[in-house]
């Protein structure tokens, strides 16, 4: 029988990193240590390499393309990091209709970012999610207890997913009792258990919204040059990344 001997050669499973006295749980997630800290304000990874600012820290709740190449080059992109107050683990995508052997999988590697980014010093917060109770058996292994978290109200709202958001806010407090809880994306109905919980902005909703206000004040040729400059700045952002 092969092990990965041969294809941490090719490195694609970044198996170089991964130790597994460094990991728990039936899965063996690689395990985070605690961090208590808190960003003053949160920019997306996709605005790491053009933004001028680094008094912020770095969040991945963005669609999955825009960071796997976080996985295929971690020493690369974390080096870019080290200057920001901290960085989230990425937020590798769990939907509920997808494949838990793929949820596992995607868990594991958000863990495993997030334990390379603190072994190479780097202020670490970890990223929380999940998808139906189901995902509970795994999702948060590897996690401190007693540390700040980071979890995504992006989408949750209301109906079936706000129900599984809830649920999941309570098993995770059980399961890990954090003491602060960092929310990207807006106040939902939810009990934290009196937990210090921290809210930032959803940066695109944002965004969004001065457009609109711009727009509707007559400056819809400013709007416009505001969307010019940011398709330019994305462009010389993947140009970049091809390097």
């Amino acid at each position: 029988m092969e092990t990965t001997e041969k294809w941490s050669k090719k490195d694609g499973y970044n198996t170089k990193y991964y130790t597994k006295t460094e990991a728990h749980g039936r899965y063996t997630m690689p395990i985070l240590k605690a961090t208590n800290y808190k960003p003053d304000m949160l920019i997306g990874f996709n605005e790491m390499l053009t933004t001028k600012r680094n008094d912020c820290g770095i969040h991945f709740f963005l669609d999955d393309y825009q960071f796997e190449r976080v996985w295929r080059r971690p020493e690369y992109y974390l080096s870019k990091m080290r200057d920001f107050q901290c960085i989230f683990t990425p937020d590798f995508s769990l939907y509920t209709d997808m494949a838990i052997p793929v949820q596992i999988w995607n868990v594991y590697r958000s863990r495993l970012i997030g334990q390379i980014a603190q072994k190479k010093g780097l202020t670490v917060i970890p990223t929380v999610s999940w998808s139906t109770e189901d995902s509970f058996q795994f999702c948060f292994d590897g996690l401190p207890k007693d540390g700040t978290v980071a979890i995504s109200t992006i989408g949750i709202k209301k109906g079936e997913k706000h129900k599984l958001f809830s649920a999941g806010v309570e098993a995770m407090i059980d399961k890990i009792r954090p003491n602060r809880i960092l929310i990207y994306g807006g106040k939902v109905d939810c009990n934290y258990q009196g937990i210090e919980t921290v809210y930032y902005d959803n940066n695109v909703t944002e965004r969004l919204h001065k457009l609109k206000k711009e727009e509707k004040h007559g400056g819809g040729e400013v709007a416009a040059a505001e969307e010019v400059v940011v398709v330019a700045k994305r462009a010389r952002f993947l140009l970049r990344l091809k390097k």
